[in-house]
């Protein structure tokens, strides 16, 4: 191994690919990427119709179990994350959004100026190769494949239309800037395959001698002279070395990664890292805090037509792989859902406040329970909500504590109240008339708010879009500058999903591919 690099990227997942991939297109720059979890080789990580399978793998998904959650009836949630090459990329569901321009317009008001919706327009167009319809705001020539899934099942069609029938937009592209709308989900596919961030960015990088790729290799803390962050510790196969970077470290571990790793170092909070016996280091106390993730509530509805509930187990579901690998369609090329909107639950907002999410899929508490069904899953776009990560010991291998209390704004309640009767009304209107079915979840004596908020407590749960735990800005408390350099410290920058200031609308992949693109140029351009 080199003795010393350039730039050493902790990470491997959809930022982490980004930068290793951009800070290596220049041959006179080492790069180190690192990433604890394995190589992505399994052929389930690449087929979508495979989703379950890797996302529940122990061996892909870190799974880190949170704090009991008392507004969920004492609940503990999985907070998913890719253990792999690619990351969170290798085993989501695939679904390409923005988010909505109000999204950026609350980062410049949280403290962020720079990083409006026209700030990042052309690093989203930088990232995509767009196959829909021609529009200035979408990308022609970049890495990442997008497309609209037009496979759309019929069932999700009907709730579409039913959406569409009651008065909302129905949109082509959500992801060009629309404030409201419904539209056909799109999907980071190509040729029918997942296009992960470890395709699309180091699938073409690999070969570069000035790039060096390990994984399974843990990160352990970071090493410091002064104030400066010159390298980083870790364990592989059971030996631990250091890496030294001579320009900069760049953390890409995620907003549940990243803190960790920090603490560890002994940045972060004084007081919490004293409490698990870390030596204090740089006392910041932003670290961890301010957790921001999606509440979501699942609607479920039975039909009279096969949905994935029969068609993704036993021999239909080999069936479906074959065909599959024969002309890359059917639902095994299906991404998670085949609808997205984004809607206002009071017509004097400016911009939607809750996304719903259409699937060919009927949640039941049974798992046995193969009744064909469709659901929509509702989230608020901007949850109150927040949370923290922290150490539970100073032992690396020990997982982090996350604690959250999900429901505990009653705005983000009231979102879901009205977002979740209207989504109900809207399978009732669609696929239950059109497909003699019935909603089925939830099943409620009354209509009454105590009566749905007990639902909420009971089935709640997240669509695993952490962020926020080291969140940019340029008061004292943000953990980096708008230029995502550490504050307090030198040759250290994170650019994940944990330097959002809060969550954006939808999913978060996209938005950490285009934070990722750019930080990639702002590091190239300051250590030239």
């Amino acid at each position: 191994m080199t003795p010393a690099w350039d730039h050493i990227v902790v990470g491997a997942g959809s930022a982490g690919c980004v930068l290793a991939a951009r800070l290596s297109e220049d041959p006179d720059r080492r790069v180190l990427l690192i990433e604890a979890g394995g190589a992505d080789r399994s052929p389930l990580i690449h087929i979508p119709g495979f989703l379950a399978n890797v996302v529940f793998s122990r061996s892909l998904n870190w799974a880190y179990q949170g704090d009991p959650d008392a507004s969920l009836d004492g609940r503990r949630l999985t907070w998913m994350a890719g253990r792999v090459l690619g990351g969170s990329s290798s085993i989501n569901g695939m679904v390409y959004g923005r988010g909505l321009p109000e999204d950026y317009r609350r980062w410049v008001a949280a403290g962020a100026p720079g990083w409006d919706w026209e700030d990042m327009l052309p690093w989203f167009r930088k990232s995509e190769s767009w196959t829909g319809e021609p529009n200035p705001a979408r990308g022609a020539d970049g890495p990442l494949a997008v497309r609209v899934f037009e496979d759309t099942h019929p069932a999700c069609r009907s709730v579409m239309q039913a959406f569409v029938a009651a008065g909302l937009p129905h949109v082509a592209d959500y992801s060009a800037g629309v404030c409201e709308g419904v539209g056909l989900t799109q999907a980071t596919q190509q040729g029918g395959w997942r296009a992960s961030a470890a395709r699309a960015y180091l699938g073409p990088a690999r070969r570069r001698g000035n790039l060096r790729i390990l994984t399974r290799a843990r990160a352990l803390s970071l090493v410091f002279e002064a104030d400066r962050c010159v390298g980083i510790r870790y364990a592989r196969g059971g030996i631990e070395s250091e890496a030294r970077a001579e320009r900069e470290v760049v953390l890409a571990a995620g907003a549940i990664g990243t803190p960790k790793l920090l603490l560890l170092s002994g940045v972060g909070p004084a007081e919490a890292l004293r409490a698990a016996d870390v030596p204090v280091r740089h006392d910041h106390p932003g670290v961890g805090q301010g957790l921001n993730d999606h509440v979501n509530v699942k609607l479920s509805a039975t039909v009279r037509t096969r949905t994935y509930n029969s068609d993704r187990v036993g021999l239909r579901k080999a069936l479906h792989g074959v065909r599959f690998l024969a002309d890359r369609g059917g639902p095994a090329a299906s991404p998670a859902n085949h609808v997205q909107g984004f809607l206002k639950s009071q017509p004097d907002l400016a911009s939607a406040d809750y996304q719903v999410q259409v699937m060919a899929l009927g949640f039941n508490d049974d798992p046995a329970d193969r009744t064909d069904g469709v659901s929509v899953v509702v989230s608020p776009c901007h949850p109150k909500a927040r949370g923290q990560v922290s150490l539970r010991s100073a032992d690396p291998r020990d997982p982090p504590r996350i604690e959250m209390t999900m429901l505990e704004s009653d705005d983000d309640v009231g979102v879901l109240l009205r977002g979740c009767r209207h989504a109900r009304d809207m399978l009732e209107r669609g696929p239950v008339r059109d497909f003699d079915g019935r909603v089925f979840l939830p099943t409620l004596a009354s209509d009454t708010d105590a009566e749905w908020k007990a639902f909420f407590r009971r089935t709640a749960g997240l669509n695993w879009h952490p962020t926020s735990t080291c969140r940019m800005g340029e008061d004292l408390d943000a953990v980096v500058d708008t230029d995502l350099r550490v504050r307090g410290l030198s040759g250290l920058s994170i650019a994940d999903a944990s330097v959002m200031p809060c969550v954006t609308s939808g999913n978060t992949n996209a938005p950490v591919i285009a934070i990722a693109e750019r930080a990639a140029a702002m590091i190239a351009a300051r250590t030239a």
